[in-house]
């Protein structure tokens, strides 16, 4: 099982900034605001990955952001590789 990969979702932030300014989103309140969701979730999903305060967007997110700019998918989130690096990390400084 460690050599299973483990993917999640990512926001495309910049795509994201582009169609709150198309359809007059000015600001993180309004946006979770409109996708039901707290500013603090929008606010984590906005952030750099490698920011221990990142978080990925969740089912709700996702599905508040494909109804609310009309998606699709491929425009606002991407997959990527699930590194544990708290793991890595952990690993490395215990050798």
């Amino acid at each position: 099982m460690d050599n299973m990969k483990r993917h999640t979702v990512r926001l495309n932030v910049k795509e994201l900034m582009r169609a709150m300014t198309e359809f007059g989103i000015e600001s993180d309140v309004e946006l979770a605001a409109k996708l039901g969701i707290s500013k603090t979730q929008v606010w984590r999903a906005k952030l750099p990955i490698n920011d221990d305060r990142h978080n990925s967007p969740g089912p709700i997110f996702i599905a508040g952001v494909l109804k609310a700019f009309g998606g699709p998918f491929e425009r606002f989130f991407v997959t990527d590789e699930l590194k544990n690096t708290k793991v890595e990390e952990k690993k490395v400084s215990v050798s």
